[in-house]
């Protein structure tokens, strides 16, 4: 299926696997003794969160008892803090919410009804219903959904993936973060490498587009207080009004998915000023004269009409972004969750090619992405162990995978899909069937695990070793164990090892435990990790991997694309059938884009993340910050008055595919004609049990398969009882 080798290549430069071959009994190494969990004492782990910081900790265990976790003070990122996320992690440890016993379903699917069984007749159950499937209907009937509830190599990325491929299922295409944007990112540079956000502090000029970092990226901010230390100047591009907003130079709001237009809009601005680095374009960028034509059909007066934002503001920015060419742009994912989102990458990658700011130290844009660390694991995880050839499927159409009747299994474990993904009405219409067996391995009783016939309970990152990789400083950390698990938790190595037993797969493997894996890892030939020890990370908790940013590539005089330089005019491209040239298309649901749809729902509904929620991680919790108390809709006074919407109002909102209700919050934190709901609750806080999810869109992204969930056009009404 396409995408599926690139989904295996995802961490980026390729790293020779150095291991032992997978289909004897070659041992790797005599493996030491590994440290246990202590009774007492201080263990060097890892946040598993998908999220860049990806900080360093210190766990701090007093008889047996998780008593505190602080940030490493010697990680050079982390530097000792960690956010309130995390800090709870001594209470949801021993909360009574956590699983600690496999369950099976007694009542109807959906209903949270179980009762408690052995593990041995768990896996036994789970064994016999899969051996009846695959001789009925062969492997590809059962279908892996893996989320990112760990970023953990082992308990992550390399055990199901092993497995599944032993199995010879389809494998899943993990497409809903940031697949759009890096594969049209991509196009540009050659690589998912841009900017060293860790330099930062030697920009000019900050540019936070799209990302709200005081909630999601908190281990960035020394670096910013270090720019602005410097005299640099800070620019925010967001339809929100995030937190620093009010500090900014310039805060420019545009329409979601307008956000290639503006920069094609500066590109002009640049370019007809003759504001552009010519030598800088001459040696190091393909496809100038053709961008320059293509720039004619977007002056700053065509893209205020396309962005909403106005005139003098567009070319404020151009002009400001040109004058400080050791420029910093942090793009968040968010603005490539649309269905143009792979060009808006494309086009806004093409920015500090144009001024010239690769040339500078820190200088370009950041996007995080995890294909940026600079080590492909891909031949840790089987794929020669399959007995068919490889195919996947898109996370986000698991709904039309599950309306399938050749579905006949679904196997879910780090991920609540019930809650996460597009469409909800159609995707669980999919979980209720009768005929569909449902395997969820969990910490919680989710969304997704009220649909299972089996539940299994699941260690916390605390009680398992790992090793991680970090998408924002290049770092790999190891992840001590320290607690025993609780109940009868088991990690995702130990449980697909058990499933692999019961299967009766024979491969060395499937006998590996979690430490024989993380030497796997550091046995990869690969010269961004092959200097990095096991004594190293047990002795310090990480160690810094070696990787080259856009500013190596120009010191070396060539970037990793075709033609060796930043591609205006993408080749490629052209060859896949898509514009070789940066090109503003609007959002499949939008005012351009579908007209008709937009006369019936015209507010444009986008989903950003919380302060106090990661994902939907903490999505049963009561968050600290008072605004996220309960599920709220930020809608603007000149939305909310004509349709008699006021402050803490109980909302409706809604489209063709479903609906959610939402206290309303009359604001102008966003723009007119933008409502937002921040944070992915579970079912159980929003009234009427459907959270946005309900209307969001499972239209693909128009590069790499990547999600759209933001382009998301609904209609508000007040539910306020007269």
């Amino acid at each position: 299926m396409p995408g599926q080798k690139e989904e295996g290549l995802r961490f980026g430069i390729p790293g020779r696997y150095n291991g032992p071959e997978r289909k004897n009994e070659a041992p790797l190494s005599d493996s030491p003794p590994y440290p246990e969990p202590p009774e007492s004492g201080v263990v060097h782990c890892v946040c598993p969160h998908d999220c860049a910081d990806t900080c360093s900790a210190l766990a701090h265990v007093e008889q047996g008892r998780l008593v505190r976790l602080e940030g490493n003070p010697d990680h050079p990122v982390t530097q000792g803090f960690l956010c309130r996320k995390l800090s709870p992690a001594p209470r949801r440890v021993v909360g009574e919410e956590r699983l600690l016993h496999p369950l099976r379903r007694t009542g109807p699917k959906g209903s949270g009804r179980f009762e408690r069984i052995s593990w041995t007749e768990a896996v036994g159950t789970i064994v016999s219903n899969w051996k009846a499937i695959v001789a009925e209907a062969g492997p590809r009937a059962i279908l892996p959904f893996f989320g990112s509830g760990t970023e953990g190599l082992v308990q992550g990325e390399i055990s199901g993936k092993r497995f599944f491929n032993r199995l010879g299922t389809l494998q899943l295409i993990r497409t809903i973060c940031t697949r759009a944007g890096r594969t049209g990112y991509r196009y540009t540079m050659g690589t998912n490498v841009g900017a060293d956000p860790t330099a930062i502090g030697k920009a000019g000029l900050v540019v936070a587009w799209g990302v709200n970092s005081a909630s999601t990226h908190i281990h960035q901010h020394p670096f910013f207080r270090q720019a602005e230390k410097n005299g640099a100047k800070f620019v925010v591009v967001n339809p929100l009004k995030v937190r620093g907003a009010e500090k900014a130079d310039l805060f420019l709001r545009p329409r979601p998915a307008g956000d290639g237009a503006l920069a094609l809009g500066m590109m002009n601005v640049i370019v007809a000023e003759g504001l552009h680095d010519k030598a800088f374009v001459e040696r190091f960028t393909l496809g100038f004269d053709k961008l320059a034509e293509r720039l004619k059909d977007y002056p700053p007066e065509r893209v205020s009409e396309l962005t909403d934002i106005p005139v003098d503001d567009i070319r404020a920015f151009a002009r400001l972004y040109a004058a400080n060419p050791a420029s910093f742009v942090f793009v968040g994912p968010g603005c490539q969750r649309q269905t143009n989102g792979g060009m808006t990458l494309r086009t806004l990658a093409c920015l500090p090619a144009l001024t010239g700011a690769l040339q500078h130290e820190g200088g370009g844009v950041y996007f995080p992405t995890s294909t940026v660390f600079p080590v492909d694991f891909h031949g840790l995880t089987g794929e020669d162990l399959r007995p068919n050839p490889a195919a996947g499927y898109n996370m986000i159409h698991l709904g039309d995978m599950l309306a399938a009747p050749r579905t006949k299994s679904l196997y879910v474990c780090m991920g609540n899909p019930a809650s996460v993904l597009y469409d909800q009405n159609k995707l669980r219409r999919g979980l209720l069937r009768e005929d569909l067996f449902t395997v969820v391995h969990e910490i919680h009783l989710t969304d997704t695990a009220r649909f299972a016939d089996i539940v299994l309970p699941s260690t916390m990152s605390l009680e398992h070793p790992d090793i991680l990789f970090s998408y924002y400083h290049p770092s790999l950390l190891l992840n001590r164990q320290a607690l025993k698990p609780r109940g009868e938790a088991r990690s995702n190595l130990e449980v697909f090892n058990a499933l692999a037993r019961g299967m009766g797969f024979e491969d060395a493997c499937f006998r590996r435990d979690a430490w024989r894996i993380i030497e796997e890892v550091l046995a990869m030939e690969s010269p961004a990790i092959r200097h990095i020890t096991m004594d190293e990370l047990l002795d310090k908790g990480w160690a810094e991997a070696r990787f080259e940013d856009a500013a190596a590539c120009v010191a070396k005089g060539r970037f990793p694309t075709p033609s060796g330089k930043v591609e205006f005019e993408c080749r490629r491209m052209a060859e896949e059938g898509l514009d070789p040239l940066p090109v503003y298309n609007p959002a499949k649901e939008s005012r351009e884009g579908s007209p008709e749809v937009f006369a019936d729902f015209p507010l444009h509904f986008i989903t950003p993340s919380a302060h106090a929620i990661h994902n939907s991680n903490y999505g049963a919790e009561e968050s600290w910050v008072p605004e996220e108390k309960v599920p709220t809709l930020l809608i603007h006074p000149d939305d909310a008055a004509p349709r008699g919407i006021r402050d803490g109002d109980p909302a409706r909102v809604f489209n063709r595919r479903g609906e959610c209700r939402l206290k309303a919050r009359v604001t102008d934190a966003t723009r007119p004609g933008v409502v937002a709901s921040t944070g992915q609750w579970w079912d159980s806080r929003y009234e009427g049990g459907c959270n946005p999810n309900h209307t969001t869109p499972d239209l693909a992204a128009d590069m790499g398969g990547g999600s759209s969930f933001n382009s998301n056009l609904v209609q508000v009404e007040n539910l306020r009882r007269p």
